[in-house]
């Protein structure tokens, strides 16, 4: 069993080299790569297999092209943190970062710093801008990890702090196995909570302002479709840090895309 598992393994490596060259044509465009095929790789288990989810060449999925659209528009300054790091979107993140770029993560070894999220090792207002996305779903307490993204800009700076939307209101699961996917894969066997459209509340919670972003927004409906960012690309959540602190005691308050600057 083992060894079909290598042979597998080995014939989706060379797929994946392969995918640019096989995939050759005009349909779709990633514009994180600037590249153009006749489809996107295909994600996911059936029966919620995506298709035309993943780019041949810098493997960026849905969420990785919406959140560069999103990104083209953000005004550079650093330093920048990127959380559990995607390769596609570290060379903006850098460009951007003008030289003070940070990448971290838990347990990867391809990172410039290891830490966990719920105690960032550096000063309050050491960045301008974090990047972290699909990543608190894994964390034992979200909470804490938004406040220490928070503590950690700069006031005016910024955080896109993404997750995957499932549901109206966010459930905690309290009982979920804490135990690793796998030796390969040390995230959690399960997600440790489902978030809902109110995760936008709960940025606000630890005082960010908050701007929340669809497909819709930054792509006409054919731009979209050649781009591959359709409904799994889910939205951008931008949180800015208050120039100037809030009254103690003020409630913190939630902006949409249509109340807000980007």
């Amino acid at each position: 069993m083992q060894f079909l598992k290598g042979i597998e393994t080995r014939l989706r490596r060379w797929r994946n080299r392969a995918a640019p060259v096989l995939l050759a044509g005009s349909a779709m465009h990633c514009p994180v790569c600037t590249r153009s095929f006749r489809r996107f790789r295909a994600a996911g288990r059936r029966p919620e297999r995506r298709a035309n989810a993943v780019c041949p060449f810098c493997a960026s999925r849905e969420r990785d092209r919406l959140a560069f659209l999103f990104l083209r528009d953000v005004a550079a300054g650093g330093p920048i943190l990127h959380i559990a790091p995607e390769d596609c979107l570290a060379p903006r993140l850098r460009q951007l970062a003008q030289g003070g770029y940070l990448c971290a993560d838990l347990l990867r070894k391809d990172v410039d710093a290891r830490f966990d999220v719920m105690a960032i090792p550096h000063p309050d207002g050491a960045f301008q801008g974090v990047y972290c996305s699909h990543v608190l779903q894994d964390v034992q307490d979200d909470l804490a990890a938004l406040a220490e993204l928070f503590r950690i800009l700069k006031p005016g700076g910024w955080a896109i702090v993404n997750v995957p939307v499932k549901t109206t209101r966010t459930v905690d699961h309290p009982d979920a196995p804490l135990n690793p996917r796998s030796a390969a894969d040390p995230r959690p066997a399960e997600h440790l909570r489902t978030y809902g459209a109110d995760f936008a509340a709960r940025m606000a919670a630890v005082g960010f302002d908050v701007r929340v972003a669809g497909a819709d927004e930054l792509a006409e409906a054919e731009e979209r479709a050649r781009l591959g960012i359709g409904v799994a690309a889910g939205s951008i959540y931008c949180g800015i840090k208050r120039a100037v602190a809030p009254c103690a005691g003020a409630t913190p308050t939630s902006r949409t895309a249509e109340s807000s600057g980007r």
